[in-house]
Protein backbone atom coordinates (compact mmCIF):
# COMPACT_ATOMS: atom_id res chain seq x y z
CA UNK A 1 0.00 0.00 0.00
CA UNK A 2 1.99 3.50 -0.80
CA UNK A 3 1.35 6.46 1.13
CA UNK A 4 2.37 9.77 -0.02
CA UNK A 5 4.39 11.72 2.89
CA UNK A 6 7.54 13.24 0.72
CA UNK A 7 7.29 16.31 -0.91
CA UNK A 8 8.82 14.69 -3.72
CA UNK A 9 5.94 12.54 -3.92
CA UNK A 10 3.86 15.25 -5.04
CA UNK A 11 5.63 17.04 -7.81
CA UNK A 12 3.74 14.14 -10.42
CA UNK A 13 0.60 15.84 -9.24
CA UNK A 14 1.95 19.33 -10.01
CA UNK A 15 2.78 18.34 -13.45
CA UNK A 16 -0.42 16.90 -13.80
CA UNK A 17 -2.23 20.24 -12.80
CA UNK A 18 -0.14 22.68 -15.69
CA UNK A 19 -2.26 20.43 -18.06
CA UNK A 20 -5.58 20.63 -16.12
CA UNK A 21 -5.82 24.62 -16.16
CA UNK A 22 -6.85 25.29 -20.20
CA UNK A 23 -8.14 28.77 -20.51
CA UNK A 24 -10.82 28.93 -23.84
CA UNK A 25 -13.16 31.02 -25.46
CA UNK A 26 -16.59 30.14 -26.78
CA UNK A 27 -19.80 30.72 -27.05
CA UNK A 28 -23.05 29.32 -27.57
CA UNK A 29 -26.73 29.97 -27.05
CA UNK A 30 -29.30 27.41 -25.16
CA UNK A 31 -26.98 26.71 -22.45
CA UNK A 32 -26.86 26.42 -18.35
CA UNK A 33 -23.89 28.44 -18.06
CA UNK A 34 -21.29 30.39 -20.59
CA UNK A 35 -18.56 32.72 -19.43
CA UNK A 36 -15.30 34.47 -21.12
CA UNK A 37 -13.34 31.53 -20.73
CA UNK A 38 -16.44 28.11 -20.57
CA UNK A 39 -17.79 26.69 -23.70
CA UNK A 40 -21.23 25.99 -23.64
CA UNK A 41 -22.42 23.65 -20.63
CA UNK A 42 -26.05 21.68 -21.43
CA UNK A 43 -28.14 19.43 -19.91
CA UNK A 44 -30.39 16.37 -20.54
CA UNK A 45 -30.79 13.77 -23.16
CA UNK A 46 -32.24 15.89 -25.56
CA UNK A 47 -29.38 18.22 -25.61
CA UNK A 48 -27.05 15.16 -26.30
CA UNK A 49 -29.43 14.03 -28.94
CA UNK A 50 -30.12 17.54 -30.64
CA UNK A 51 -26.14 17.78 -31.24
CA UNK A 52 -25.74 14.74 -32.62
CA UNK A 53 -28.95 15.59 -35.16
CA UNK A 54 -27.19 18.79 -36.14
CA UNK A 55 -23.98 17.13 -36.99
CA UNK A 56 -25.28 15.09 -39.78
CA UNK A 57 -22.77 15.14 -42.28
CA UNK A 58 -19.45 15.51 -39.71
CA UNK A 59 -18.36 12.54 -37.64
CA UNK A 60 -18.88 12.67 -33.68
CA UNK A 61 -16.85 12.02 -30.83
CA UNK A 62 -18.78 11.84 -27.56
CA UNK A 63 -16.41 11.27 -24.39
CA UNK A 64 -17.96 10.23 -21.06
CA UNK A 65 -16.68 10.90 -18.02
CA UNK A 66 -16.79 12.16 -14.44
CA UNK A 67 -15.05 15.04 -12.35
CA UNK A 68 -14.01 11.31 -9.87
CA UNK A 69 -12.56 9.66 -12.36
CA UNK A 70 -8.61 10.75 -12.35
CA UNK A 71 -7.89 9.57 -15.67
CA UNK A 72 -10.79 11.41 -17.43
CA UNK A 73 -9.55 14.55 -16.39
CA UNK A 74 -6.38 13.83 -17.57
CA UNK A 75 -7.74 13.34 -20.88
CA UNK A 76 -10.04 15.91 -21.21
CA UNK A 77 -7.55 18.97 -22.12
CA UNK A 78 -6.10 16.02 -24.75
CA UNK A 79 -9.84 16.09 -26.08
CA UNK A 80 -10.20 19.86 -25.97
CA UNK A 81 -7.05 20.62 -27.46
CA UNK A 82 -8.69 18.49 -30.63
CA UNK A 83 -12.14 19.58 -30.47
CA UNK A 84 -9.91 23.47 -30.87
CA UNK A 85 -7.71 22.05 -33.62
CA UNK A 86 -10.32 20.41 -35.87
CA UNK A 87 -12.99 23.30 -35.88
CA UNK A 88 -16.01 22.73 -37.45
CA UNK A 89 -15.11 19.38 -39.63
CA UNK A 90 -15.96 17.39 -36.68
CA UNK A 91 -18.27 17.41 -33.47
CA UNK A 92 -16.73 16.91 -30.35
CA UNK A 93 -18.95 16.94 -26.66
CA UNK A 94 -18.06 15.79 -23.09
CA UNK A 95 -20.39 14.06 -21.78
CA UNK A 96 -20.56 14.34 -17.39
CA UNK A 97 -22.08 11.19 -15.35
CA UNK A 98 -21.70 12.88 -12.37
CA UNK A 99 -24.23 12.27 -9.71
CA UNK A 100 -25.12 15.72 -9.35
CA UNK A 101 -24.81 19.03 -11.44
CA UNK A 102 -22.98 20.70 -8.42
CA UNK A 103 -19.93 18.50 -8.78
CA UNK A 104 -19.58 19.54 -12.29
CA UNK A 105 -20.34 23.02 -11.77
CA UNK A 106 -17.06 23.32 -9.35
CA UNK A 107 -15.14 21.33 -11.59
CA UNK A 108 -15.66 23.78 -14.14
CA UNK A 109 -14.17 26.69 -11.58
CA UNK A 110 -10.87 25.61 -12.04
CA UNK A 111 -10.88 23.50 -14.81
CA UNK A 112 -12.47 25.87 -18.07
CA UNK A 113 -12.98 23.74 -21.15
CA UNK A 114 -14.22 25.06 -24.70
CA UNK A 115 -15.51 22.09 -25.95
CA UNK A 116 -19.16 21.85 -25.14
CA UNK A 117 -20.02 19.82 -21.65
CA UNK A 118 -23.37 17.81 -21.74
CA UNK A 119 -24.94 17.04 -17.74
CA UNK A 120 -26.90 13.83 -17.61
CA UNK A 121 -28.85 12.80 -14.91
CA UNK A 122 -28.25 9.24 -13.11
CA UNK A 123 -31.68 7.84 -14.90
CA UNK A 124 -30.92 9.21 -18.64
CA UNK A 125 -27.24 7.98 -17.95
CA UNK A 126 -28.55 4.25 -17.40
CA UNK A 127 -30.96 4.37 -20.48
CA UNK A 128 -28.14 5.41 -22.63
CA UNK A 129 -25.91 2.81 -21.43
CA UNK A 130 -28.31 0.19 -22.22
CA UNK A 131 -29.11 1.92 -25.27
CA UNK A 132 -25.75 2.54 -26.57
CA UNK A 133 -24.02 -0.94 -24.71
CA UNK A 134 -21.45 0.70 -22.97
CA UNK A 135 -19.16 -0.34 -20.28
CA UNK A 136 -19.94 0.53 -16.78
CA UNK A 137 -16.40 2.70 -16.56
CA UNK A 138 -15.19 5.73 -17.46
CA UNK A 139 -14.01 7.10 -19.40
CA UNK A 140 -15.82 5.77 -22.65
CA UNK A 141 -15.38 7.55 -26.13
CA UNK A 142 -18.02 6.56 -29.03
CA UNK A 143 -17.13 8.00 -32.50
CA UNK A 144 -19.85 8.16 -35.08
CA UNK A 145 -19.36 8.80 -38.87
CA UNK A 146 -20.58 11.58 -40.86
CA UNK A 147 -23.86 9.45 -40.92
CA UNK A 148 -24.58 8.98 -37.18
CA UNK A 149 -23.43 5.52 -37.63
CA UNK A 150 -21.08 3.57 -34.84
CA UNK A 151 -17.63 3.21 -36.16
CA UNK A 152 -15.50 3.05 -32.33
CA UNK A 153 -15.99 3.00 -29.15
CA UNK A 154 -12.43 2.68 -26.58
CA UNK A 155 -13.05 2.21 -22.64
CA UNK A 156 -10.06 4.19 -20.91
CA UNK A 157 -8.00 6.92 -21.78
CA UNK A 158 -6.51 7.69 -25.13
CA UNK A 159 -4.04 10.09 -26.45
CA UNK A 160 -5.21 13.20 -29.16
CA UNK A 161 -3.64 11.61 -31.66
CA UNK A 162 -5.71 8.23 -31.41
CA UNK A 163 -8.65 10.40 -31.94
CA UNK A 164 -7.33 12.25 -34.57
CA UNK A 165 -6.72 9.56 -36.66
CA UNK A 166 -9.90 8.34 -35.86
CA UNK A 167 -11.63 10.83 -36.88
CA UNK A 168 -10.00 11.33 -40.05
CA UNK A 169 -10.90 7.60 -40.85
CA UNK A 170 -14.15 8.61 -40.13
CA UNK A 171 -14.41 11.39 -42.59
CA UNK A 172 -12.69 9.80 -45.34
CA UNK A 173 -14.91 6.27 -44.37
CA UNK A 174 -11.73 4.28 -43.49
CA UNK A 175 -11.68 1.49 -41.10
CA UNK A 176 -10.87 1.98 -37.76
CA UNK A 177 -8.27 0.17 -35.88
CA UNK A 178 -7.96 0.05 -32.15
CA UNK A 179 -4.35 -0.65 -31.57
CA UNK A 180 -4.32 0.64 -28.13
CA UNK A 181 -4.86 -1.78 -25.46
CA UNK A 182 -7.69 -0.57 -22.90
CA UNK A 183 -6.20 -1.95 -19.95
CA UNK A 184 -3.13 -4.20 -18.46
CA UNK A 185 -6.23 -6.08 -16.12
CA UNK A 186 -4.10 -4.89 -12.64
CA UNK A 187 -6.68 -3.66 -10.36
CA UNK A 188 -6.08 -0.27 -8.54
CA UNK A 189 -8.03 1.05 -5.88
CA UNK A 190 -8.29 4.54 -3.81
CA UNK A 191 -8.86 4.43 -0.46
CA UNK A 192 -9.88 7.38 0.95
CA UNK A 193 -11.59 8.13 4.89
CA UNK A 194 -10.26 8.64 8.27
CA UNK A 195 -7.87 5.59 9.61
CA UNK A 196 -9.79 5.52 13.07
CA UNK A 197 -13.11 4.83 11.62
CA UNK A 198 -14.83 1.31 11.46
CA UNK A 199 -16.32 1.31 8.04
CA UNK A 200 -12.54 2.51 6.55
CA UNK A 201 -10.52 -0.20 8.27
CA UNK A 202 -13.00 -3.13 6.85
CA UNK A 203 -12.50 -0.99 2.78
CA UNK A 204 -9.21 -1.03 3.31
CA UNK A 205 -8.76 -4.04 4.29
CA UNK A 206 -11.01 -5.82 1.39
CA UNK A 207 -9.26 -3.33 -1.17
CA UNK A 208 -5.84 -5.10 0.36
CA UNK A 209 -7.25 -8.25 -0.79
CA UNK A 210 -8.28 -7.56 -4.11
CA UNK A 211 -5.38 -5.60 -5.59
CA UNK A 212 -2.72 -6.15 -3.14
CA UNK A 213 -0.75 -3.81 -0.98
CA UNK A 214 0.89 -2.13 -3.94
CA UNK A 215 -2.37 -1.80 -5.50
CA UNK A 216 -3.52 0.28 -2.88
CA UNK A 217 -3.46 3.99 -2.30
CA UNK A 218 -4.68 5.52 0.93
CA UNK A 219 -5.93 8.81 1.77
CA UNK A 220 -6.39 9.94 4.99
CA UNK A 221 -8.59 13.67 4.54
CA UNK A 222 -6.99 14.92 8.03
CA UNK A 223 -3.61 14.71 6.84
CA UNK A 224 -3.20 18.43 4.48
CA UNK A 225 -0.34 16.16 2.70
CA UNK A 226 -3.14 13.81 1.88
CA UNK A 227 -5.86 16.10 1.82
CA UNK A 228 -4.26 18.15 -1.06
CA UNK A 229 -3.35 14.85 -3.30
CA UNK A 230 -7.54 14.17 -3.48
CA UNK A 231 -7.96 18.01 -4.33
CA UNK A 232 -5.40 17.87 -7.09
CA UNK A 233 -6.32 14.15 -8.17
CA UNK A 234 -10.20 15.17 -8.33
CA UNK A 235 -10.93 12.20 -5.92
CA UNK A 236 -14.40 12.53 -4.30
CA UNK A 237 -14.66 14.77 -1.41
CA UNK A 238 -17.28 14.87 1.36
CA UNK A 239 -18.74 10.95 1.38
CA UNK A 240 -16.30 9.07 3.62
CA UNK A 241 -14.80 6.35 3.79
CA UNK A 242 -14.85 5.24 -0.09
CA UNK A 243 -12.97 3.08 -2.58
CA UNK A 244 -12.58 3.07 -6.19
CA UNK A 245 -11.60 0.69 -7.95
CA UNK A 246 -9.70 1.03 -11.65
CA UNK A 247 -8.42 -0.89 -14.00
CA UNK A 248 -5.72 0.52 -16.30
CA UNK A 249 -6.78 3.70 -17.26
CA UNK A 250 -10.42 2.63 -16.42
CA UNK A 251 -12.16 3.80 -13.15
CA UNK A 252 -15.59 2.33 -11.54
CA UNK A 253 -17.90 4.22 -9.02
CA UNK A 254 -16.40 4.91 -5.92
CA UNK A 255 -17.90 2.20 -3.39
CA UNK A 256 -18.75 2.73 0.12
CA UNK A 257 -19.40 -0.97 1.06
CA UNK A 258 -17.24 -4.08 0.79
CA UNK A 259 -19.96 -5.65 -1.01
CA UNK A 260 -19.76 -2.51 -3.16
CA UNK A 261 -16.37 -2.60 -4.04
CA UNK A 262 -16.59 -6.23 -5.12
CA UNK A 263 -19.21 -5.40 -7.73
CA UNK A 264 -17.84 -2.94 -9.20
CA UNK A 265 -14.52 -4.63 -9.83
CA UNK A 266 -16.54 -7.59 -11.11
CA UNK A 267 -18.27 -4.50 -13.81
CA UNK A 268 -14.81 -3.34 -14.64
CA UNK A 269 -13.31 -6.75 -15.54
CA UNK A 270 -16.32 -7.73 -17.59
Amino acid sequence: MKLYNKPMDYLWILFIAVFLIPVFIYSSKDCIEVSAVQGQLLSGRDALDSLIIESEGRPVLVNFWATWCSPCVGELPEIDELYLSMGDSVTIAAVSIDENLDELLYFREKTPLAMPVIWLSLTEVDELRTEWDLPDVVPVTRILDSGGKEVLTVAGVRSREFFHSALVSAMSGDDIVNEVETSDGEVHINVVGFPNDSTTVVLLERAIELAGDEGVDFYDPSVPADSIAIDSLYLPQGEYPYAQPCVGLACGRPAHTPQELDEYIRQLLD
